[in-house]
């Protein structure tokens, strides 16, 4: 561990707790210093939301890549490279990865709106950067139908559920014989 970094374990939270946590820490953080984040799943959907709202101002650095704990070392500072693009990465990402069937991509957007900002460019950069055939797991505090004739109309079909805190759980799985990341869609918000 380097001296200037904070160690954030979330593996013993629950879910709805982790982001807030992960997030709280970030602020508190110094440019020129990082957190260590320690997790039990690939954090990419984290990865998303900071390239979504610190563009520039992180670096993302895997030091253990599963298969029952992930390390990411998260600078804060001035970066033009945020070290890792999901899909761009190393041999050895690829490598983890060895079927063509992808677990869903999970993306939770309820601290996005707790802190009053908007999802939408999270969500579409999720969207675009998902894998041929691979669906998309989305956690919202309300249940998001515009989305469903945006993202229906990209070549998804889904299915939502609302979960006992009254928050919503939407999947949002590829039509057979559809290619989702072609569409016409216009590319404007209109996920709440």
């Amino acid at each position: 561990m380097k001296t200037n970094e904070i160690i954030v374990d979330v593996r013993t939270l629950i879910p709805r707790e982790r982001h807030p946590r992960i997030f709280n820490t970030w602020e508190s953080l110094n440019p020129g210093t990082a957190m260590l984040l320690v997790n039990d799943h690939d954090p990419v959907p984290l990865y998303y939301q900071f390239a979504a709202e610190h563009r520039g101002a992180f670096h993302w650095e895997y030091l253990e890549q599963g298969p029952e704990t992930w390390r990411v070392r998260i600078n804060k500072g001035d970066y033009a490279d945020p070290g890792f693009v999901p899909g761009k990465g190393s041999a050895s990402v690829k490598a983890k990865r060895p079927t063509p069937v992808k677990a869903p991509l999970v993306l939770d957007v309820r601290p996005i709106l707790a802190r009053g900002g908007s999802p939408c460019s999270t969500i579409d950069e999720a969207v675009t950067n998902l894998a041929p055939g691979q669906s998309l797991v989305l956690f919202a505090p309300f249940e998001p139908a515009p989305l469903f004739g945006k993202l229906g109309a990209q070549g998804f079909d889904y299915r939502s559920e609302a979960m006992a805190d009254g928050s919503w759980r939407i999947e949002f799985i590829p039509k057979k014989n559809s290619n989702p990341a072609v569409t016409d869609t216009p590319a404007s918000c209109s996920c709440h």
